[in-house]
């Protein structure tokens, strides 16, 4: 669905007349891609295309999933920073929060 969305969303992006698309940016000095914006609105052109364009019912959240920095060891899966976000795109589906407590 994402391959489509970029397609989708670069397709009109350019017949937009802007003059660059968004990319994803390195924090600082990192190598890794953490300012995400293109991901960003290819994930919200997907969501605007199934809502108005199909007609369906979009998402409540998205999770991604990011390997970033260096393998922990040779030939390993896991990276220093693997981590999953979750965007929560439907207020409604939260049900309650919680507030850690200071040590």
């Amino acid at each position: 669905m994402l391959k489509v969305a970029y397609d989708s969303f670069s397709n009109t992006y350019e017949a937009s007349g802007y003059k660059k698309m968004p990319i994803n940016k390195p924090l600082r000095d990192a190598r890794d891609l953490l300012h995400r914006n293109l991901d960003c609105a290819v994930i919200e052109h997907l969501h605007y295309f199934e809502e108005n364009v199909r007609k369906k019912t979009s998402y409540d959240t998205v999770r991604g999933v990011f390997w970033e920095v260096q393998d922990l060891y040779p030939n390993a899966g896991f990276k220093e920073k693997n981590h999953i976000q979750i965007c929560v795109r439907n207020v409604a589906c939260i049900k309650g929060y919680f507030i850690p407590r200071l040590s």
